[in-house]
Formats: structure tokens, C-alpha cells, sequence
């Protein structure tokens, strides 16, 4: 099941204590398998042409990825040239890393890597408030789905940039983003153009591939984690009340998902009073609905019917893929 046409029946996730892969029974969703578990995973990435290779990113030990699904696994040699990694993106054959201090590093063909230096230079100036020693660091990576040059890079703290020409040339998108802690960016597949953004106190859309941002916030929930697009085109939302200095209250995170049909003029609670924070989603891998990940290591299931918790009790969940 290596090739372009291979089905994405798996979901990989990664957690605080390794990677998780699970399938589905029928209705159930079934643990099968667990590696890597003496690091914290903080990305993971799927090759669209070949959903067998993953790549796993964790937060002091560099890239591991693994070319059959995640049966083996293999440390990268070299590895990237900053440990600390935080983002990851599948592109070409090869794969993109954001790093802290703000950065992203892009491996070369022949081997290595290659620092896409307009990230860094263009976000020396931010900070990480809650830790200002580690500078800003590069939250997320996402490419349009529809114009496979254009890719986004979501600087925690420091806002958005962009590139047209692949990551060798990027350029600030902050025209109306009035919360530069940006934690996921989501450039939209059924809706050509719509780009949406989670952020640590407001959500935003541009409707322009990011030359404008409008805020959407739901009203009850302001820090924003995640955001997603189903089979569908339908935009899902995870956001907490407050940020997670405050989540060790009775309540903990005190998280809801949100779905909207109308680009977030308005949101539908699908689920609320989640004691974690929903750190991260996607699509089913049978195309129904969408697949979410607490802090607290609950996965839910959400389609028409609602949400179900399908896995509970596993290390914090950080980010989560689907593939094969």
C-alpha cells in the first residue's frame, strides 16, 4: 500500500509519551500499535503521495519518520540542524520543519537540510512571552491545497508569513490579524481562497489566501488551538476559556468544539465543557466527520450523530494525522 492510490485508513497520533496508531472496527476506532514512546511528539506530517511514510517531530530529539506505516521507525541522519521542532509539513517527496527559535528547515534530495531563512528574518523581532528566552517558534505549516506554491507559516509569537514561490521568498500576511500568536493555519480545500487561522485569543478567515484577516471568535471561547475543514468543506474550531496557565482550575480547559456552515458568520457548538483543550483535529480517514485530541490524551469522534470519546487515558494528544 505504498503508492499514490494507497488509502488513508490509519489515524497517527502523537502524544507527550510517543505515536499511536489506530484503525477502525466497524464503529469502533482500535489501538494497534505504539512506538517512540521515550519522547514527546509535538508534529507529525503524512506524505500525500505516499501515506505510508510519516514524519514525527518531537521536542528535544530532532525527526523521526518512518517509511511503512509506522511499523519501523528511524531517527533522521543528519538530523535537523535545531531539535526542537514544533511543526511539519509533507511537500514533494521531502518535508518541512519549524523549529524554536522561530525557523523552518526543508531536506534536500541528495540528503541534509536547507533553512528557508525568510522564516527566521522575518520573525527575529517576536518573543514567546511566557518563556522569552526561546525567542518565537514556528507553531505551524500549511500549504494551499490549490495552489501547492503558496504556503503559510504560523509564528507563535509573531503573526503570520507567507510564500508564493515554495519557501524560498516569504513576506508578512497580518493585514487585519490583531492576535499575532498564531497557533494553526487552515487554507481551505473546498472553498478556493479561504484561509483560516486559530490563534491564542481570537480566530480569524481571509477570504484572499491571507492579504486580509476578518476576527470570527465564538463568543464563549477565545483561545483557539485548532481548526479543521471535514470531507464536507464544513470548518471545525477547538477552543478553550482562557489560556493554559489558567487550566489547572477544577474545570481544567473548559474546551468546546465549534463547527460552522457559513465560513464562521456563525458557529454551532458541537461539544462543550471538555476538561482538555482540544490541541488538535482531522478528518476521519473514512471520510465522516472529524477526529479530535485533548490534552487530557481523549480522542473523540464527531459526525451527524454528535461526538463520542473513541480512546481515553493516553498521554496528552499534541497532533494528530491521517494516513495509512
Amino acid at each position: 500500500m505504498s503508492s499514490a492510490n494507497a488509502k488513508n485508513n490509519a489515524l497517527h497520533v502523537a502524544t507527550m509519551s510517543g505515536w499511536y496508531r489506530f484503525e477502525k472496527n466497524g464503529r469502533e476506532w482500535k489501538q494497534v500499535k505504539r512506538d517512540l514512546s521515550y519522547w514527546t511528539l509535538t508534529c507529525l506530517a503524512v506524505d500525500p503521495e505516499n501515506p505510508e511514510l510519516i514524519y514525527a517531530g518531537t521536542e528535544h530529539s530532532g525527526l523521526f519518520y518512518s517509511k511503512d506505516a509506522g511499523a519501523h521507525w528511524l531517527r533522521a541522519d543528519p538530523n535537523v540542524p535545531k531539535m526542537m521542532l514544533f511543526s511539519a509539513l509533507a511537500l514533494n517527496g521531502g518535508v518541512m520543519v519549524g523549529t524554536v527559535p522561530s525557523a523552518v528547515f526543508r531536506s534536500k534530495a541528495g540528503g541534509g537540510w536547507e533553512e528557508l531563512e525568510g522564516v527566521r528574518m522575518n520573525s527575529a523581532n517576536a518573543n514567546f512571552p511566557p518563556s522569552p528566552e526561546l525567542q518565537s517558534r514556528a507553531r505551524y505549516l500549511a500549504c494551499d491545497p490549490l495552489m501547492p506554491t503558496r504556503l503559510y507559516a504560523g509564528i507563535e509569537v509573531g503573526g503570520m508569513l507567507l510564500s508564493d514561490d515554495g519557501g524560498h521568498n516569504w513576506q508578512p500576511a497580518n493585514n487585519g490579524l490583531t492576535d499575532m500568536d498564531v497557533h494553526e493555519v487552515h487554507p481551505c480545500e473546498k472553498s478556493p481562497g479561504m484561509v483560516y487561522a486559530a490563534c491564542g485569543e481570537k480566530a480569524f478567515r481571509s477570504v484572499d489566501r491571507a492579504a486580509h484577516w476578518e476576527e470570527i471568535t465564538p463568543r464563549s471561547h477565545d483561545y483557539g488551538m485548532t481548526v479543521d475543514e471535514d470531507a464536507e468543506g464544513v470548518i471545525y474550531l477547538g477552543s478553550a476559556k482562557g489560556r493554559p496557565n489558567t487550566w489547572i482550575r477544577e474545570e481544567g480547559a473548559n474546551a468546546a468544539i465549534f463547527r460552522t456552515h457559513d465560513a464562521g458568520s456563525h458557529w454551532e457548538t458541537v461539544i462543550e465543557n471538555l476538561y482538555g483543550g482540544v490541541m488538535s483535529m482531522c478528518p476521519s480517514p473514512d471520510g465522516n466527520g472529524m477526529i479530535a485530541g485533548l490534552s487530557d490524551g481523549t480522542l473523540y469522534a464527531i459526525d451527524d450523530s454528535g461526538a463520542r470519546v473513541i480512546a481515553s487515558g493516553m498521554p496528552g494528544i499534541l497532533a494528530m494525522k491521517a494516513g495509512a
